[in-house]
């Protein structure tokens, strides 16, 4: 019989920092997650986080939960987000995952949200029948440079095994890759200064207040600082032993994450928050000022080929369509599009009104 433990921000701390939890065959945490959860200025002590499913004494699966709120006007109502749902690969499709769910709906009054999602875990939430979507974003991913054998050998075991050919394609391809060249010969930086910052300032905190004031989260100053300053993801050239034992991705090879504030000849156009994971950047907030989407666009594309990325997703449309139209005869670039789903009681008292961005959820993290 299955049985639930319940762990709450209160009690995370000492779970993952316990002598014994380094042994642990499977983590359900990582240790800078956690000291992300615990320092989130939107949680409560008692918030309950974590939830640890067990068969005759042995973890089999585990739902975490990231609190949030959802704001309209003056009313704010606490909400999590399905952010992690791991079930032994022997024990799947004998309801574990449900029994996981079902003991998280009552504890946050069933107000639950997701994005970003795996299509095993979606599954469990269609058959729980309790969601709905809510709102949808559509973003472009850019290909500047060859990553064949990085997706293509994630696909499946049957395209991993010609990870071989693919790593071959990628470098027939790059030396035959015209659009790095492209792009440094119309001068993506040129006309364009940056400043780069730990945490925001005052001029970012603004931008960005009159960024998520019309969405659903409205997440501010602190918020935004509270993301640079604990990072899910800590950069592991060498490989982690605890990340090792985790399922989700917590010690890429590399890893950065920046705030950039982009000036037009000396005037501030808007700020950048970049993610770097391995050669793969993300774009989880921009603020903009009207009419400046070209240079904003013209700021990342710069920053991908100085890092050495080889793709480029973003879920900021205007911006997409700036990116998609430096790239030579639109090459190379690929229609996305990330839905919001909320528990229906969310929707039976918010209504239409939730708007989201790119970073909201855990999406700014991963």
């Amino acid at each position: 019989m299955i049985s639930i433990k319940k762990v709450s921000i209160s009690e995370l701390g000492e779970l993952v920092l316990a002598p014994g939890y380094a042994q642990w065959e499977q983590i359900p945490i990582s240790r800078h997650r956690a000291l992300s959860y615990i320092n989130n200025p939107r949680c409560s002590p008692s918030d309950v986080v974590l939830y640890l499913a067990y068969l005759d004494g042995k973890l089999v699966g585990y739902r975490t939960i990231l609190p949030d709120f959802i704001t309209r006007g003056n009313e704010s109502v606490k909400v999590g987000w399905l952010s992690g749902n791991w079930v032994d690969p022997n024990l799947r499709r004998q309801g574990i995952a449900t029994e996981l769910l079902q003991s998280a709906m009552p504890d946050w009054n069933n107000r639950l949200l997701f994005t970003n999602y795996a299509e095993e875990s979606k599954a469990v939430y269609d058959k729980s029948g309790s969601f709905a979507r809510a709102f949808t974003l559509d973003g472009y991913r850019i290909y500047i440079r060859p990553c064949l054998a990085e997706v293509l050998s994630k696909k499946s075991r049957l395209f991993s095994a010609f990870k071989p050919l693919w790593q071959f394609s990628d470098a027939l391809f790059k030396i035959f890759n015209p659009v790095p060249l492209y792009l440094h010969s119309i001068g993506l930086g040129r006309g364009i200064q940056y400043e780069y910052l730990k945490i925001p300032d005052q001029e970012v905190a603004k931008l960005f207040k009159e960024a998520t004031n019309l969405t659903a989260t409205q997440r501010g100053k602190a918020e935004l600082r509270w993301i640079l300053s604990y990072p899910w993801l800590v950069s592991s050239p060498a490989g982690d032993r605890m990340g090792q034992k985790y399922f989700f991705s917590s010690s890429p090879k590399r890893f950065e994450s920046m705030l950039v504030k982009v000036f037009r000849d000396n005037r501030l156009v808007g700020f950048l928050m970049l993610n770097l994971n391995h050669r793969y950047i993300t774009t989880p907030y921009i603020c903009c000022m009207d009419g400046e989407e070209l240079y904003l666009a013209r700021a990342i594309m710069h920053h991908a080929l100085k890092l050495g990325a080889c793709r480029i997703t973003t879920y900021h449309h205007l911006i997409g369509k700036r990116l998609k139209r430096l790239m030579p005869f639109g090459m190379l670039s690929l229609k996305q599009r990330r839905n919001y789903f909320t528990t229906n009681s969310l929707i039976e008292e918010f209504g239409d009104a939730m708007a989201f961005l790119e970073g909201d959820g855990d999406c700014a993290f991963v």
